[in-house]
């Protein structure tokens, strides 16, 4: 039996992408998803990158996601990766 997928509100899918932060307490509550920065909550580099996208598609679990298609250089914002995950989540 194929688990039973949840829809990705956008809530969610912004709470996947800062809890896959090095740094997730960075992002207080009344912080703007759209001006905050991967950089800001610690995607600084590749290695980040790949840890980042790794923990986003273990988070996105059912739902499959290519690596590609996570928006996670560390000038993106929550937001963007947010979106990412929406526009290419299957």
């Amino acid at each position: 039996m194929t688990p039973q997928k949840e829809p990705l509100d956008p809530a969610f899918l912004q709470k996947i992408v800062i809890d896959s932060t090095p740094d997730p307490g960075r992002f207080k509550q009344d912080s703007d998803p759209a001006s905050v920065t991967l950089f800001d909550l610690g995607v600084v580099g590749a290695v980040e990158s790949v840890i980042f996208v790794r923990a986003v598609k273990n988070g996105l679990k059912p739902w499959t996601i290519s690596d590609g298609d996570v928006a996670s250089s560390p000038a993106t914002t929550v937001q963007q990766a947010a979106d990412s995950l929406a526009q290419n989540a299957q």
